[in-house]
């Protein structure tokens, strides 16, 4: 019993000196808007196969309706600049800053560094047969505004990089929900 205890605590020791090494970011919380410039590489999305389609259409089916609607402008934008607002809390500010990547079971959020003026991400998500691979890096230049760039690739071969500009637009987040 002794024996189970000590390896338990062995084995939990690392994830414990992860947790404590994480530095939230120095930013404002409230209402925040935020600029996505994407641009893909690789298949195009209108050479999507079918099957495909049907399941990234089913998968956002199952995302929240403000995510599916970021998602669909996204996508309809063809390249052009999504505005989103986002409303931060000091608790969601608290983790990783994952795009709700942490919310889906089919994800993996790895935190590389943090620190109050910069945090880089690693993320892995499986959906169906497909695997979507990337990092993220975000600076907080100041209390009120940041900048992240994420690089994404699925199945090593359509590539996206994305460029996410923010600024704190107040602490009131009115009717936008927290993250």
């Amino acid at each position: 019993m002794r024996k189970e205890i000590v390896m338990g605590t062995v084995l939990l020791l690392p994830l414990l000196a992860a947790a404590a090494d994480f530095t939230p970011l120095g930013l404002k919380p409230g209402l925040w808007e935020s600029t996505v410039n994407m641009k893909t590489s690789g298949s195009p999305m209108a050479n999507i196969p079918p099957e495909q389609r049907s399941q990234m259409e089913a998968a956002m089916a199952n995302m929240p309706p403000e995510r599916r609607a970021q998602m669909e402008a996204m996508m309809a934008g063809r390249g052009q600049p999504t505005v989103t607002k986002v409303c931060m809390t000091k608790e969601s500010m608290s983790k990783a800053l994952d795009f709700g990547a942490q919310q889906r079971k089919n994800c993996q959020v790895k935190v590389v560094s943090s620190s109050s003026t910069s945090q880089q991400v690693e993320m892995e998500c499986a959906m169906d047969n497909n695997k979507l691979t990337g990092t993220m890096t975000f600076e907080a230049l100041s209390p009120v505004s940041g900048r992240a760039t994420i690089q994404m690739s699925q199945d090593g071969v359509q590539k996206m990089n994305m460029t996410v500009n923010t600024r704190y637009l107040g602490p009131d987040c009115g009717d936008v929900k927290p993250r």
